[in-house]
């Protein structure tokens, strides 16, 4: 899971979107969940069941972090 997070944010990195914080939720018998923040105040959100959301947006949970990157880009 760390290595999928680090990935997206690398992508986003190359992408030329900075990521300002990363919270990880890692609740024992309840999905892992994720959050992060850019530096233009765009919030991604991630669950392991449910998949990534910008609230208006949503994708699968493995998403390729290409596709994550997207949604941080892209209105």
């Amino acid at each position: 899971m760390t290595r999928y997070l680090d990935a997206v944010v690398e992508v986003l990195r190359s992408a030329g979107v900075s990521v300002v914080e990363v919270d990880v939720d890692l609740t024992v018998s309840s999905p892992v969940r994720a959050q992060l923040v850019t530096d233009a105040g765009r919030v991604l959100r991630w669950r392991e069941d449910l998949g990534w959301s910008t609230g208006s947006r949503v994708i699968e949970p493995v998403s390729h972090p290409g596709a994550v990157a997207r949604l941080a880009v892209e209105p």
